[in-house]
């Protein structure tokens, strides 16, 4: 650990941080702007003025107009600490509202919402449908951290109509947050939509997925657990001011092997290889809920240049321990035992709902200086996002075609066997099955290969996800002794797409999607979108030299689902009887 320390500890490299100057600002800074107001926010924002006792009294005049619920549309880091939040079991809609991250294109995921508003209220959507009543306790919070998203302009465009329809005031039950100039701000001028200012001082220096804890991405979601919770106005100065606290910058600076993100992203420029780190997350103590953020701040600013950190929560003993290029990290409870870095944190899954706020915000401010640190010893500018801007241009021309699906089964290989079609990468061999085609793609890949990830685009039924899961750590644990990724899309293209485009090289990737979906049952709302990025993303990996295939899905989403664990069986069972002693 010396030499790397020494390399922080030279280079002032804490201080630099802190001041926005030298090596620090030109890698965090995009397109020539620094980008690193998240660094001393907190302190900013305990030393000026109100704003927080203002976002405290926007959060309780929300509750004293009869909100209950709460969609919170945004992607990626637009939506990533409201997930952590509620997966965490902050929100009860009997003592304040009830929030629900929507993330996805999918007619599924809005439909979901709907029954579950529908049903805390006993109304019967299969009968004659009043929307006034419907949504008449129901505000969309749609957000943007970036200038090109569109995902929550859709969101906003089906919940607007479903609002009129209903006779109920577009202007009371939405609210924009967003940078001055990106299209979701030019969406709610034109709309006339009340909007607020990510930052509270009204300036844009903060990426999204350093959102948590300095912008109303994270300062608003948590106004509104303290005010639910009965908590007292000016608890969330007190939660910033304990996480500042705890976090401890000036330590860090003055004496950095003794901080413990300091000393955790020297243990990760150590493990790695040519500046690539598989990074093993044990999580206990309540912190489960925190990997998709890990997952998101590691993955967008540091896969660049074929460099960077690619998160993995903790395999099966199957995959070999201790390869090269590979930390384990445990965070809460050490295990007994354990070999893994250890990070000692407070229990996320008991205390009040301040006690837990702090916790998350200490957490997040740590594990942001473990990537800007990683990114100075490793010469990566952790700012900015530039490989998905490719697929976003993709996907936006897509949608203007009748069928995107149509467009990669016209311009790849491909091997049908309903009820499944595989569209595979340039090069690959279009025979057999889709399953003989896609162990011919792993077999040929298994001596580089650096770990296997399935990514499925759209919303699959309940308990769906853990099958499949299981299935492909046979797959990969067992069968190829490498880490497996399984993703949620289009979630997954804000928050690891730019690792898995120009991250650590060496991946094999197979996307899924339906052929059909879901209808919503209020409103209307096409999954076109979705299609349209389901082939974007397959289209432009494949341009940057990354293997992907496609595997287009017919059906509802559970047959769907069961086709695909049927897939991954059969893969299974074909790659041990191809490995087996003697067959190789």
């Amino acid at each position: 650990m010396a030499a790397s320390l020494q390399r922080l500890i030279d280079g002032r490299a804490v201080t630099q941080l802190r001041r926005s100057e030298g090596r620090m600002a030109e890698l965090g800074s995009e397109g020539g702007v620094p980008m690193l107001d998240w660094v001393e926010g907190v302190e900013r924002l305990l030393r000026e003025g109100h704003g927080l006792e203002d976002v405290e009294a926007e959060a309780r005049e929300m509750l004293g107009r009869g909100i209950r619920h709460i969609i919170w549309a945004g992607m990626g880091g637009s939506v990533m600490a409201v997930r952590v939040l509620a997966d965490l079991g902050l929100y009860d809609e009997n003592s304040g509202p009830n929030i629900y991250p929507l993330d996805s294109t999918d007619p599924a995921a809005l439909n979901d919402i709907v029954r579950r508003v529908a049903a805390s209220k006993g109304l019967d959507l299969s009968v004659d449908l009043d929307q006034g009543a419907l949504f008449g306790d129901v505000l969309m919070v749609a957000v943007s951290m970036g200038m090109t998203s569109e995902e929550p302009i859709t969101h906003l465009e089906w919940f607007t109509r479903c609002l009129e329809e209903g006779g109920l005031s577009v202007p009371d039950h939405a609210l924009v947050m967003t940078l001055p100039g990106s299209y979701l701000d030019d969406f709610a001028r034109r709309h006339h939509l009340p909007a607020r200012p990510l930052q509270l001082d009204g300036r844009a220096g903060t990426p999204g997925r350093m959102s948590a804890p300095t912008t109303r991405v994270f300062l608003l979601p948590a106004a509104l657990a303290l005010a639910g919770d009965g908590g007292e106005p000016g608890q969330l100065r007190v939660v910033l001011a304990e996480a500042w606290r705890n976090h401890d910058l000036d330590l860090a600076e003055r004496d950095p092997a003794r901080h413990p993100f300091v000393r955790l992203a020297v243990a990760l420029n150590d493990a790695a290889v040519d500046g690539r780190c598989g990074l093993m997350l044990r999580l206990t103590s309540g912190y489960h809920a925190i990997f998709p953020w890990i997952e998101q701040l590691m993955e967008e600013s540091l896969g660049k240049g074929e460099k960077g950190i690619v998160v993995f929560p903790d395999q099966p003993a199957e995959m070999p321990a201790g390869q090269a290029g590979t930390l384990w990290v445990s965070v809460g409870a050490p295990v007994t035992g354990d070999r893994a870095v250890h990070l000692d944190a407070p229990a996320l899954d008991q205390g009040d709902v301040r006690s837990v706020l702090t916790a998350l915000a200490t957490c997040f401010l740590g594990w942001q200086l473990t990537v800007a640190l990683y990114g100075y010893l490793e010469g990566i500018v952790f700012a900015g996002q530039p490989a998905v801007e490719n697929y976003k241009a993709r996907s936006r021309r897509l949608r203007q075609s009748r069928s995107p699906l149509n467009t990669a089964l016209a311009d790849g290989s491909t091997v049908r066997a309903e009820p499944a079609t595989l569209i595979l990468p340039p090069g690959g061999h279009a025979t057999g099955s889709p399953e003989d085609a896609f162990v011919a793609l792993l077999r040929e890949a298994r001596g580089g290969l650096s770990y296997l990830d399935l990514t499925v685009n759209g919303e699959l039924p309940d308990g769906a996800m853990e099958r499949i899961e299981r299935r492909m750590q046979e797959i990969g644990n067992r069968d190829l002794q490498v880490p497996v990724k399984v993703r949620r899309a289009p979630a997954a293209y804000h928050a690891t797409e730019q690792s898995e485009m120009d991250g650590p090289p060496h991946l094999l990737s197979l996307r899924t999607v339906c052929r059909h979906h879901e209808t919503v049952v209020v409103g209307g709302y096409s999954e076109t979108f979705l299609s349209a990025q389901a082939v974007a993303t397959w289209q432009a990996m494949n341009e940057r030299g990354r293997s992907c295939s496609l595997l287009v899905l017919e059906g509802s989403s559970e047959e769907a689902a069961a086709t695909l664990v049927d897939f991954l069986d059969r893969v299974h069972h074909r790659l041990r009887e191809l490995l087996s002693p003697g067959r190789g």
